[in-house]
């Protein structure tokens, strides 16, 4: 109900597109200076030298300039209507300017002579005023003259009095009659309201508000009259919107149109729009409100029936996915019908915007809303929930398509189209009524065969009504908040997509049985089946990958990228790690659990080693190495597919992202499956990042695209490449385990007697430890001539242990994943090199400090055991710095050492080979006895 309010005669301000037209022409060319001092105030204030300029914030910015691109365009449409509407003028008036200027020139012409003559009276009357004051004996004899004169004054003055009394009297007759008219206006109001004549009240309401203007000189009798005219309008109100819902209830047309001017008579327009639309919206509410979710609270008390997708539901119950394309299904079939109404009822260049409203009122009127459903699917499904609500976005733009559909209809319809006489529709995609298929069970928009075929009388009715609507000034503008109203549900679940397709990827990773690694091999699965699984695995793994990259373009249209290489790097990188660990235990069955092969029960790979020469290793250890060679193979095509996988990030982000990020409306995406509505809202979210715009926008884009899941990769073929040397080195390594114990260390040396003979001793041999560990390495020269070819030792040789030290280090090694030309010389050498250094690293830090104590001989000793190995792998190309400096240090005499220790306690900033060196003559003057 309206306010009693007395009338406002200020003037109003300019509107906002005034003010921007005068702004753009005050500007003239100098568009630059235009758009930086409306953009100023989103800019940050220049900082003091040397500070660096702050970089704007863009959203702002951006927002700001749609907004300003919506302005000017509706600043064209206006002046093109202008300019057309002048046009139209012009072409109509210009041939009767010939004709208007001959009537004009005959009307001066007689004006002329009128004045001529009026002129020559006015001018006698003063000759004869004159003449009585200079001849006053002809003023006696003329006296009829002067009395003539006197008579015609008396005569005016007498004309003008009668003039102003006519008017009061007039002013005073109208005043009793509005007074008599609103001494009787309650009374004739209650007899139209009684008799239902709606028209005839609202009219003389009309009049009775038209009137009050009469009474703003009083103000007391203006509240009064006001006052009265409030409580009459409320009255008429109220009785009109029982008999309004009857008429809406039967659908009488005809007699709603009616309503409606009513309503206009009295200002309630706004309150007859809200009748309309509770009225032909409370099925839907109702349907909206009763159907049976599946998705309920943990709270609800419910009866459970277990669905078929294992889910325990309430009796009755559907899943909010599955029933919200029968809504919208609802919802569309009902628009189609208000199509066709609406412009029956309101005024033709409002139909369309009329729509949109009652779109945004029934979705604002849903109980519970929308949003809280959503949350709801999110709760109740957990981790599962990102699938259900990608379905119901995907029904939302489908309902949104459908819509503006209706509305483009519609706003052709009623602006000169098919039922005006106009054109045919255009084809353009903005107005194309498309017939495509909607899998959610949205009725595709088209040409109904109802719309096609009613009857010449109705076409009638509505062409007559539309003819009037003029076809220049265009239609009013729709506005689009009935797409935010659609989408907005949506959009706190959008910012959170990172966090959601997170909890998926690793829900299927977790629960997907084709990707577990639980029971699937056993101590009989050979090294081929065991890569084969892992390999099957990861072929899962990149297609679930895929999958949701899918899913990020639509629920997000792109804009969640960046959560999606988050929840990427963390499923995948966590998926590699596992099986890190479960190749781990692989090889661990494959080295302890193997007894059965020993007596034939094992499975026979296609890696036949010789034996002959190599005693040391067991069948076990060669059946690890096997299977070790084959999981370095499926790193390597493991490897090849991630890089195959981030080429395709790399594609769907320079141009689908990228393309998406410029989206404007109609362009950038298809207009076929969304509305802009959708791309705008993602576009004013955190999503729009000025990180993930300097992403896409970076050419090439920096890689790799994964580091971590890169990095987990490394970690997975380092830590192959360091278990299939644990298997070689095994059998050496526990000789070595010996060595630290041997007697020779602390055997003591024979004294030496007076007068006793000096008998010179030949040259130490080593010891059978060191021997056997040198002719070991040596002997791993043949294996690895054999099997240099295979895929898995040509594979990633820049990640083998050690090999820094190498002197291939550098040539063609770094980067050589995925080549096949590199020469098996090289390969050999590195592997070789890198199995020496692993094994050299071992000795001088594990097993010489483990060495208790040194006498003389054992001094000796072991000056021969490590001159004995230095000699070995110095064959082999290997050089191991360490080694030397234990050389070095055992060769020292109690002066020379406490000297050495001196001068390394005095440098500062070692490093960390002087550490190590310095580590090294501390464990000698330990065993020596000198610390």
């Amino acid at each position: 109900m309206s306010s009693s309010t007395p009338p406002i005669t200020t003037p109003e301000p300019p509107s906002q597109l005034s003010s921007l037209a005068s702004t753009l022409d005050a500007s003239g060319s100098d568009i630059p200076s235009f758009l930086n001092n409306l953009l100023s105030p989103y800019l940050p204030p220049p900082l003091p030298p040397p500070n660096p300029a702050q970089p704007p914030d863009l959203a702002p910015i951006d927002k700001s300039l749609n907004e300003l691109l919506t302005q000017l365009s509706l600043l064209s449409q206006d002046t093109n209507s202008a300019v057309e509407q002048s046009i139209h003028d012009v072409s109509r008036t210009v041939p009767r300017l010939a004709y208007d200027l001959q009537f004009m020139r005959e009307s001066a012409n007689g004006l002329s002579s009128s004045l001529g003559m009026v002129q020559d009276r006015f001018a006698r009357q003063i000759d004869l005023s004159s003449g009585v004051g200079k001849h006053k004996d002809d003023l006696i004899t003329n006296g009829h003259g002067v009395g003539e004169v006197n008579k015609t004054n008396k005569s005016l003055e007498k004309l003008t009095h009668l003039d102003k009394l006519k008017n009061r009297l007039e002013s005073a007759r109208d005043i009793l009659r509005e007074a008599e008219s609103w001494s009787t206006l309650e009374s004739e109001l209650l007899g139209f309201i009684q008799n239902q004549n709606w028209l005839k009240a609202g009219n003389r309401l009309r009049e009775a508000s038209r009137s009050m203007i009469v009474f703003q000189n009083t103000p007391t009798e203006y509240e009064d009259r006001k006052r009265l005219l409030v409580s009459l309008q409320n009255e008429l109100e109220n009785n009109l919107s029982k008999a309004l819902k009857d008429n809406l209830d039967k659908g009488e047309i005809e007699e709603i149109g009616i309503f409606h001017q009513v309503f206009n008579l009295i200002d309630r327009e706004e309150e007859f729009r809200n009748y309309y639309f509770n009225s032909k919206s409370s099925d839907l509410l109702k349907q909206w409100k009763d159907f049976k979710l599946v998705e309920i609270s943990p709270t609800q008390t419910a009866t459970p029936v277990l669905a078929t997708d294992g889910i325990s539901t309430q009796e009755g119950s559907i899943k909010f996915s599955d029933f919200l394309p029968k809504f919208y299904s609802s919802l569309v079939v009902t628009l189609e019908t208000e199509v066709e109404q609406i412009p029956l009822i309101f005024s033709p260049h409002t139909a369309a915007s009329t729509l949109a409203t009652f779109v945004q009122t029934t979705f604002d009127a849903l109980d519970p809303s929308p949003s809280a459903r959503l949350s709801a699917i999110s709760e109740f499904h957990g981790p599962e929930a990102l699938p259900e609500l990608i379905r119901s976005y995907q029904f939302t733009e489908e309902l949104g398509v459908a819509i503006q559909s209706l509305i483009d209809r519609m706003t052709f319809n009623t602006q000169g189209g098919m039922l005006s006489g106009g054109d045919q529709l255009s084809t353009s995609p903005s107005n194309t009524i498309t017939d495509r298929p909607i899998s959610a069970g949205i009725p595709a928009i088209s040409p109904s065969a109802s719309t096609m075929t009613r009857t010449s009388s109705k076409r009638m009715s509505i062409s007559r009504r539309f003819s009037r609507a003029p076809t220049i000034s265009g239609p009013q503008p729709v506005d689009n908040s009935w797409e935010n109203t659609l989408y907005e549900p949506f959009l706190d679940l959008q910012s959170t997509y990172a966090t959601l397709e997170r909890r998926y990827l690793e829900h299927i990773i977790r629960t997907d049985p084709s990707l577990s690694s639980s029971g699937a091999s056993s101590s009989r699965s050979s090294g081929k089946d065991i890569a084969k699984t892992l390999i099957d695995r990861v072929n899962v793994l990149f297609t679930r990958s895929e999958e949701s990259t899918t899913r990020c373009k639509e629920f997000t249209h792109g804009y969640g990228s960046l959560g999606l290489l988050s929840a990427l790097e963390a499923g995948l990188s966590t998926f590699l790690s596992d099986q890190q660990k479960s190749m781990i235990e692989q090889l661990r069955l494959s080295s302890g659990g193997n007894q059965k092969s020993r007596n034939g029960g094992g499975s026979k790979d296609d890696l036949d080693f010789e034996f002959e020469g190599l005693d040391s290793y067991s069948t076990e250890d060669w059946s690890s190495f096997q299977l070790g060679l084959h999981i370095l193979e499926s790193c390597k095509e493991i490897s090849t597919k991630l890089n195959r996988f981030e080429d395709k990030l790399e594609e769907y982000l320079v141009h689908d992202v990228g393309k998406m990020l410029k989206a404007t409306q109609g362009e950038g995406y298809d207009v076929r499956s969304t509305t802009y509505g959708s791309i705008s809202l993602l576009q004013q979210s955190t999503l729009n990042s000025i990180d993930l715009h300097t992403l896409i926008n970076t050419r090439p884009i920096p890689k790799p695209i994964l580091p971590i899941t890169f990095r987990s990769m490394n970690d997975l073929i380092k830590s192959s490449q360091i278990n299939l040397q644990s298997i070689i080195l095994s059998p050496l390594i526990n000789q070595l385990e010996t060595y630290p114990h041997l007697q020779v260390w602390t055997k003591p040396d024979k004294p030496t007697r007076k007068g006793e003979l000096h008998v010179p001793t030949f040259s130490l041999s080593p010891t059978d430890v060191i021997s056997r560990v040198s002719e070991g390495l040596l002997d791993l020269l043949r294996v690895f001539e054999i099997y240099s070819k295979e895929v898995g030792l040509r594979f990633s040789l820049d990640t083998l242990p050690f090999v820094e030290y190498t002197v291939y280090h550098g040539i063609d090694l770094d980067g050589q994943k995925g080549k096949e030309d590199i020469p098996s010389e090289i390969i050999l050498s590195t592997w070789i090199s890198s199995l020496s250094l692993n094994l050299l690293s071992h000795l001088t830090s594990t097993t010489l400090p483990s060495i208790r104590g040194l006498t003389a001989g054992g001094v000796n000793q072991l000056k021969t055991d490590l001159n004995y190995l230095s000699n070995a792998v110095g064959a082999l190309d290997v050089v191991w710095d360490d080694l030397g400096k234990w050389e070095k240090a055992v060769e020292l005499d109690e002066n020379g050492w406490r000297k050495e220790m001196r001068e390394l306690r005095g440098t500062e900033g070692l490093g960390e080979e002087g550490e190590r060196e310095r580590d090294i003559v501390r464990s000698v003057g330990r065993m020596r006895g000198w610390v």
